[in-house]
């Protein structure tokens, strides 16, 4: 496993898009992330490169909340992407930090791309590029939404 340098846009955009329709409740799910030369970018490391909703988050009207059977078993998750609806972090996103990977992505209103930050596990915050990734097109056998924030 290398460091995670950067975040696709695409990732970025749909992490974004995803807590501004959650708000007020509190958005919570898995990063992905694949080689940076796998995916074109020119850099030392992993690039995150997919949101990973966990089907089994618990929702009640203030947030959302990661079961710990919900944590996809592949190495490729890395971290999480949580929204802070409130402008500010709780509790339970320094546990998070601490137990469910090694970064971290908090965002927080108005949800555009100036509107987030990233930890590490033990809470610090820390720099990741973003880059314009282009993703093969392989939609044969899955479900095709073609959301519109996400092309």
């Amino acid at each position: 496993m290398g460091e995670v340098v950067g975040i696709a846009r695409d990732t970025l955009l749909t992490a974004l898009a995803s807590s501004e329709d959650y708000h007020p409740r509190k958005f919570v799910a898995h990063l992905r992330s694949t080689e940076a030369s796998k995916v074109g970018v020119e850099a030392e490391g992993e690039i995150l490169t997919e949101v990973v909703f966990a089907p089994e988050s618990k929702q009640d009207d203030v947030f959302d909340t990661l079961g710990v059977d919900a944590l996809p078993r592949s190495a490729s998750v890395v971290g999480t992407v949580a929204s802070a609806p409130t402008d500010e972090l709780e509790g339970e996103d320094y546990t998070r930090f601490a137990n469910r990977g090694r970064i971290h992505i908090v965002t927080f209103p108005p949800y555009d791309e100036d509107s987030w930050r990233v930890y590490d596990s033990d809470g610090a915050e820390r720099n990741l590029d973003v880059f314009d990734v282009e993703f093969e097109d392989d939609d044969e056998g899955w479900l095709n939404l073609d959301f519109g924030f996400i092309r």
